[in-house]
């Protein structure tokens, strides 16, 4: 049978092969050391993409007749790093790359943002500056366009008012004079500890003294505390030290104080109201009812006339009470309509009648005069 050889240094040739005769010799390997030396050197036999042993024969293969033999030199390569080896599948290539994340910020560029630039324009810091409750920073121009535009951050809804912020004091640093556009530049320091020289860029701790508004390195205020003193002009306290860009732990639980102080204030702020109120009503109820009782009953009495007659009829006979808290009382000659009879109408309210001399009165007259 006629068999296609193809290698790389005799291209493509016709070799005459019998079904006993192996794949090594057909590829004019004839010994079975040099089959052996070519096969340790990366050789392969392929044929129709699959590997041929080189010492197998021609039969064993199943090899047809016509077929191409192809010598491949054997690509050497590592696994896992960076390399292939024609064995990975494309499942093993996307848990190569699963684990992978995308690229984070660079640690030292944020930390430098934190503290050189506005938290809420991204600006350089330029004076005047100021800090929230939280020990954050900002231009003090950036936060007042925020407020009147009401366009303020929900991350930073707890400053809706000048109140909540506390202005910097900011001591520049030696060299520190440049531009806003060169504050943001690489090793650019802009601002320093008054005290001790130290760079305000987040490698040392800092606080913001919040009565005066002086910002002052922690070890300022434990190396040379007087001095610290003599800066502020008074007795500093912990409780008047405000850290500048915390740690996340102390950041929330600055924000837990804030979160108790501002429910206080709500609840004072309601409590005062209410109070408020209540002395109101009650100065404006002492104040009606003293001018009700002075004259607004013997008024109503003397204007109502036949009108009020015509309520009691309505309400089955009945005279309406004078109103709650009167000084004075209602006298039913007082509420007599217009042209009755003062004889009549006393009988009305009293067990005699003293003209007529009969000791009954009007209720009881009709059973008496059926007696």
């Amino acid at each position: 049978m006629q068999l296609l050889v193809r290698g790389p240094w005799a291209g493509l040739r016709a070799v005459e092969a019998h079904e006993g005769a192996t794949v090594a010799s057909v590829c004019g390997l004839h010994t079975p050391a040099a089959a052996a030396a070519a096969h340790g050197a990366g050789l392969r036999i392929v044929c129709g993409g699959r590997t041929l042993h080189p010492l197998s024969t021609v039969a064993a293969e199943g090899l047809p007749p016509c077929a191409t033999l192809q010598l491949v030199a054997r690509l050497r390569g590592g696994g896992g790093d960076g390399g292939s080896t024609g064995a990975e599948s494309r499942s093993s290539y996307l848990e190569m790359y699963m684990g992978k994340r995308p690229d984070k910020a660079d640690p030292e560029s944020e930390r430098r943002a934190r503290w050189t630039t506005c938290q809420l324009s991204g600006m350089p810091l330029q004076p005047p500056c100021v800090a929230d409750e939280l020990g954050s920073l900002f231009n003090k121009d950036a936060v007042l366009q925020a407020l009147l535009t009401k366009s303020m951050p929900k991350s930073l809804g707890h400053i809706s008012s000048l109140k909540h912020l506390i202005e910097l004091k900011l001591e520049a640093a030696v060299g520190g004079e440049q531009g806003p556009g060169e504050a943001a530049l690489e090793g650019v320091t802009r601002f320093a500890c008054p005290v001790t020289g130290q760079a305000l860029n987040g490698k040392s701790r800092f606080v913001v003294m919040r009565r005066s508004g002086h910002v002052v390195s922690e070890r300022a205020l434990k190396e040379v505390p007087a001095v610290v003193e003599e800066l502020v002009g008074y007795k500093w306290g912990a409780s008047d030290l405000l850290p500048i860009n915390p740690p996340a732990d102390e950041q929330q639980e600055l924000r837990e104080q804030l979160l108790l102080k501002r429910t206080a204030e709500r609840l004072a702020k309601k409590g005062k109201k209410s109070k408020d109120k209540t002395a109101a009503a009650v100065g404006a109820g002492g104040d009606g009812a003293t001018a009700n009782g002075a004259g607004g009953g013997s008024k109503r009495a003397a204007e109502g006339g036949g009108g009020s007659t015509a309520a009691a009829a309505a309400n089955g006979g009945a005279v309406a009470a004078p109103a709650a808290g009167a000084a004075k009382k209602f006298k039913a000659a007082e509420l007599k309509p217009a042209g009755a009879d003062d004889t009549v109408w006393n009988s009305l309210f009293t067990s005699s009648v003293r003209n007529t001399g009969s000791s009954n009165d009007f209720f009881t007259r009709a059973a008496n005069r059926g007696a």
